[in-house]
């Protein structure tokens, strides 16, 4: 159920725990330093898995674990932090802006109400809003499920703990953070960039503002740093790291591209466009399961706000958006902060 593997000698072991969903485990990582060690992320809220992680860890020499950094709020990420506080005396360590977003979560009624009023604008019909209510309100009790109570919440773009660089690396979730050894040019990056998953980047209550914005700045600021090797939350570590990062920036150029494709003939609702595109496994949004449709339906609101901030597309007020200003569809154009 949890496999250790040592990654660096001495230095870093990833942990693999198993979880009930896609992509069936997520990663933990362990650093040593000095005579203490920092660890990345709890797993998921399975409280069978908690005595064997423990005893995992007790498994790695002359390693007591002082400090618990949480990459971001998602529950496989957040797992059996409270747990592990409780039994190993350590300290829980997450960002300001997620720690919000999981105390709004708590509130189901509150959070199932603000997504519906958010569906109403994306233009979603009546005969969908049923799924959407159903879909939050199981988010919601997922997340009452699972608390997390963290002993020191940061602020800000960049802290220093100990010897580890954290940064605020947003987009995926608002307060998601990279933990960095500089000297060793290595981050642990949560879900923020995957070997060939693409990062869930969606317009929600509790994702609000401008997320694919966010998210390109945080690759950007990855990519500046200069990484010999990315350890993610899922698949694999990634040592070929600004070519992923390349890859993933044009990802998001192209799904740019197919929303205002699907706008050159007419404006459409946000609901519209979603069902213009495809997804996973090139399917159609009414292929989807109703988490999927979720997730398609927040990612198209996305990436029209990010259309929208930078003045190419307008809603009207019957929520219907057009092209403003048209582009190519190029990097240059689309992404200029690449400069």
């Amino acid at each position: 159920m949890i496999e250790v593997n040592e990654k660096v000698s001495g230095l870093i072991y990833q942990l693999k725990i198993y979880m009930p969903m896609d992509p069936g485990y997520v990663f933990s990582y362990v650093i040593r330093e000095g005579n203490d060690c920092l660890m990345i992320d709890a797993g998921y809220p399975n409280m069978d898995l908690l005595n064997p992680l423990i005893n995992r860890l007790r498994e790695i020499p002359n390693c007591r674990v002082s400090t618990l950094f949480i990459t971001h709020m998602h529950i496989d990420h957040t797992g059996l932090a409270d747990e592990l506080r409780n039994r190993l005396s350590l300290s829980v360590v997450m960002h300001r802006r997620d720690y919000e977003q999981v105390m709004k979560m708590m509130d189901r009624d509150s959070f199932v109400r603000g997504f519906l009023e958010l569906s109403e604008y994306y233009g979603v019909p009546s005969t969908e809003m049923e799924l959407y209510r159903n879909v939050t309100s199981n988010i919601s009790g997922r997340r009452r499920m699972n608390s997390v109570n963290p002993d020191v919440i940061i602020d800000g773009e960049e802290n220093h703990i100990g010897s580890v660089r954290v940064l605020l690396t947003p987009g995926h979730s608002p307060g998601h953070i990279s933990v960095i050894l500089n000297e060793k040019g290595i981050a642990f990056t949560g879900d923020l960039i995957l070997p060939t998953i693409t990062t869930h980047v969606g317009l929600t209550p509790i994702n609000p503002g401008n997320p694919l914005l966010e998210y390109l700045n945080s690759l950007i600021k990855i990519r500046n740093i200069g990484l010999k090797c990315i350890y993610p939350g899922h698949e694999g570590e990634i040592c070929n790291v600004n070519a992923r990062i390349n890859e993933l920036i044009m990802h998001r150029v192209s799904r740019l591209c197919e929303v205002l494709n699907a706008l050159r003939n007419g404006e459409l609702t946000i609901f519209e466009i979603t069902k213009k595109l495809r997804w996973m496994d090139n399917k159609g949004y009414v292929d989807l399961d109703p988490m999927n449709r979720y997730m398609a339906l927040t990612e198209t609101a996305a990436l029209v706000k990010y259309l929208e901030s930078m003045g190419i597309v307008k809603a009207g007020n019957d929520y219907k958006y057009g092209i403003t200003r048209d582009v190519s569809c190029n990097i240059r154009e689309l992404i200029p902060q690449l400069g």
